[in-house]
């Protein structure tokens, strides 16, 4: 695996890690401190080598935890599902679909009982 560091904004502090996990060549995951604090914002990761983000965490908090992720489920290039965990108990309690890619959210599925099932 190999990893390159990046300063985006000149300040001395690398902002942006691209990592090639596979080896083939190509940076599949890119993690993101947005405000140059030392902690991952944002992780990016392209799981099919073609360039385009199938898969972003977001760690809103900084815990190490991914409070939401947006995944790219039908490989068109659009992240147009959202899990999100509010109480970081492991469980998304709201999934949120954008069917057609257009930007709007169609659908929303919530686990209003905790029990790690979307209510239907």
């Amino acid at each position: 695996m190999s990893s390159t560091a990046y300063d985006m904004d000149g300040d001395g502090y690398n902002e942006t890690l691209a990592q090639d996990t596979n080896g083939d060549g190509y940076d599949d995951t890119v993690h993101v401190d947005t405000d140059a604090d030392g902690y991952i914002d944002t992780t990016y990761v392209d799981t099919d080598g073609d360039g385009i983000t199938d898969v972003k965490g977001i760690d809103a908090n900084q815990n190490g935890y991914y409070e939401t992720i947006a995944e790219d489920t039908n490989a068109d290039g659009y992240l147009e599902t959202v899990y999100t965990d509010t109480n970081e108990d492991g469980y998304y309690e709201t999934t949120q679909v954008d069917t057609d890619a257009d930007g709007f959210i169609d659908q929303t599925f919530m686990d209003t009982d905790g029990d790690g099932v979307l209510d239907t």
